[in-house]
């Protein structure tokens, strides 16, 4: 493969973790967009790494990305879990305000 190419996937990848640590993450949604990004950028690693051949940056990137993985499977849980609370809580508000609004009928 042309040495250009190559150097442009290294770049690429390099910008995408760059931009993947720009995000905010004291928000469940930053952690979740930061490990996302950061596994992109990792995986055009691992490819860039087997194109130089460069084993240490393929091995790296390789184990970074299993690490990505894992927690953002964690976060899209975790994230899952607190929206679904927040819509039972909704709904158990609305519920409320719902017998209410019919007991409020029935003394009319």
């Amino acid at each position: 493969m042309d040495p250009i190419v190559i150097e442009i996937i290294g770049i690429v990848s390099t910008v995408l973790i760059l931009f993947s640590m720009l995000f905010k993450t004291t928000t469940l949604v930053g952690d979740i967009r930061m490990r996302a990004l950061n596994l992109v950028g990792s995986v055009v690693f691992v490819v860039y790494g087997a194109l130089l051949p460069a084993i240490s940056t393929a091995v790296l990137n390789g184990a970074l990305v299993i690490v990505n993985t894992f927690h953002l499977i964690s976060l899209c849980r975790q994230y899952k879990k607190e929206k679904q609370e927040k819509n039972a809580e909704k709904t158990e508000r609305l519920s409320d305000k719902t017998a209410t609004a019919t007991e409020e009928k029935k003394e009319n």
